[in-house]
């Protein structure tokens, strides 16, 4: 029987799934490739907001320890060691830390903390559309407040749409995919002035520098997620972490797998966290190039680049469209995230910083979609 030919209507599954929209999978680069006739090599991914250079040092010292690493046993349940390096690297204790597989495990272990059928989640819109998804796998209802017209948050309308079931607040600050971050001053307010738990993903805070980690202690009702994936360059790696006040990370740990980070990946993290020089390189470079790649696109016809805080752009595209654009680019194998069949980010495309060399391609094929030939020294 071949897997077109698999039949479930006779198990009995959640009936929710039946309308359930899951997370939209990123095609491989390989997929990618073999549909546009094009070597993997040349494919350009600036459409998954991760590193454009791997930690090839890190990994060699890992490399050397591998053999020192024991693989034939379970890693230490209590994360003790990455744990450590988390708190000299966020200036809270350990006990107010949870490492976890990815920033996404760690928003699956707070909606299984706070939601059951029934409950709601309100999120600041548009934002990462996971927090929805793990929302209402939990039986949650998703209540989406949308942002001001320049994507600040409406942080009354928020507070607002507060009612006897809502469990759970989503921030994200920088918040993807505008790239904008949420003042410490509006976290507060909402954490203040609501007795729900509020979620600050603050996946991207070593590229803007701001955080309301110094609010933790102060609001038990305060969570921030943070991953190793962006700006250490560990996104395969797969660590995030929680930070939250002691008694909030006690009632976390309790849905939180015993053994969801390996032993190399710990390492990994350790490492990583341990030696930051690297880190901070990379978001000097990652901030000047996204500065640069502004500037220049700010100078085109026919689109509108937005300020960003995160190793990312969101531009939109007048003449030609971005669907034209988005299409065009793939072809030349370049990919950027297409977000212009979702108000309010119609006609947008979220482009990823590259290296200088990257972002040049990007520019010169963009130069000669939108034809703007009179701008071709600026953008060289």
């Amino acid at each position: 029987m071949s897997s077109s030919d698999i039949m479930v209507s006779s198990m009995k599954y959640r009936p929710m799934l039946d309308s359930f929209v899951p997370y939209e999978w990123e095609p491989s680069t390989d997929e990618i490739a073999a549909k546009i006739g094009m070597k993997p090599g040349r494919v350009l991914r600036l459409d998954t907001n991760t590193s454009p250079i791997p930690p090839v040092k890190l990994l060699s010292q890992v490399g050397r320890r591998l053999h020192r690493i024991p693989i034939n046993h379970y890693p230490d349940t209590s994360y003790s060691a990455l744990r450590e390096a988390i708190s000299d690297h966020s200036g809270l204790p350990v006990d107010s830390i949870i490492p976890t597989n990815g920033a996404d495990e760690a928003i699956d272990i707070i909606c299984k903390i706070f939601l059951e059928t029934g409950n709601e989640a309100i999120a600041s819109t548009p934002t990462y559309s996971f927090f929805k998804i793990a929302a209402e796998l939990q039986g949650g209802k998703y209540v989406a407040v949308p942002r001001r017209e320049d994507f600040s948050d409406n942080v009354e309308s928020i507070l607002s749409s507060i009612n006897s079931q809502t469990r759970l607040i989503f921030l994200c600050s920088p918040n993807n995919p505008t790239g904008n971050i949420t003042p410490i001053e509006a976290i507060e307010k909402i954490c203040r002035e609501s007795n729900v738990a509020v979620v600050v993903d603050e996946a991207y805070y070593e590229f803007a520098g701001k955080t309301a980690a110094s609010l933790v202690e102060k609001y038990e009702n305060l969570i921030i997620v943070r991953t190793l994936s962006k700006a250490f360059g560990l996104a395969g790696a797969r660590i995030g972490y929680i930070l939250a006040s002691s008694e909030t990370v006690k009632l976390l740990n309790k849905a939180r797998p015993p053994n969801s980070l390996g032993v190399i990946n710990i390492e990994l993290g350790v490492l990583a966290l341990k030696r930051r020089n690297y880190m901070h390189e990379l978001v000097k470079l990652i901030n000047s190039e996204r500065q640069r790649l502004f500037e220049k696109l700010s100078k085109l016809n026919g689109l509108r680049v937005y300020p960003s805080e995160a190793n990312f752009l969101l531009i939109k595209f007048i003449d030609p469209p971005a669907d034209k654009v988005y299409e065009h680019l793939l072809k030349e194998g370049i990919v950027v995230r297409n977000l212009a069949a979702s108000p309010p980010t119609t006609g947008c495309l979220r482009v990823t910083i590259g290296t200088r060399r990257q972002n040049q391609r990007l520019l010169n094929v963009l130069l000669r979609i939108i034809g703007e030939q009179k701008n071709e020294d600026t953008l060289g």
